[in-house]
């Protein structure tokens, strides 16, 4: 949970997504973004979903859709 970031709407997530894959130098568009139920995880109360870019892989993981 140390790494969890607060993420106001779709835009403030594309930027997150961006910052933290600087390093890699990909372009992401937000349409490349998807947000998708995953499961519920009772260790931390959360719905959770999968936050996935195309042509990269999984992300992340959010507690509800963005």
């Amino acid at each position: 949970m140390a790494t969890v970031r607060p993420v106001r709407d779709r835009e403030h997530l594309v930027a997150i997504i961006r910052d933290s894959l600087g390093m890699f130098d990909l372009m992401i568009e937000p349409a490349q973004i998807t947000v998708e139920p995953y499961t519920f995880d009772s260790r931390i109360g959360w719905d959770t979903y999968l936050i996935s870019i195309e042509g990269y892989g999984v992300w992340g993981m959010a507690n509800g859709p963005i």
